[in-house]
């Protein structure tokens, strides 16, 4: 019998290879790090460098690195935070949004043909997984307030 946490482990291996598979066969306008942050910045927006840094379980001068790079490029901006004005939060331009919709526009399109091979119970099968999810990202992770 599969436990709850064995389930868990399939489940997240295969959604990871699952998007290792459609990003390697992507075409990449940036390097993927950066596609992935810009991601996560568009996520939790307007986030602070902190915020990000923990999300991404990384350095904090490692995450200003990368918004710099972003910055420069034009597909994030900074703004002064209200009650700090030492603290900046970044979040996506139109321009970062428009790359992230292409780059997940190209990441779909290395799928939809496998996805067109199947027939209506599989799809209806992933649409109903897709769905549940989804519903899972949006419940609060257990032991937190």
């Amino acid at each position: 019998m599969t436990t709850p946490e064995d389930l868990a482990d399939t489940v997240l291996r295969t959604v990871a290879r699952l998007n290792r598979w459609a990003s390697m066969h992507a075409p990449w306008e940036l390097p993927s790090a950066q596609i992935r942050l810009l991601a996560l910045i568009e996520e939790l927006e307007p986030a602070r460098i902190t915020d990000l840094a923990e999300a991404d379980h990384t350095s904090q001068p490692g995450i200003s690195a990368q918004v710099n790079r972003l910055e420069s490029a034009g597909l994030v901006s900074r703004s002064a935070g209200t009650a700090d004005a030492r603290v900046h939060r970044v979040a996506t331009t139109p321009e970062g949004r428009d790359l992230l919709r292409r780059v997940r526009s190209a990441r779909a399109e290395m799928l939809a043909p496998a996805f067109a091979r199947l027939d209506a119970d599989d799809l209806a099968a992933i649409r109903r997984a897709q769905e549940l999810l989804a519903a899972l990202i949006d419940q609060p992770p257990a032991g937190s307030a």
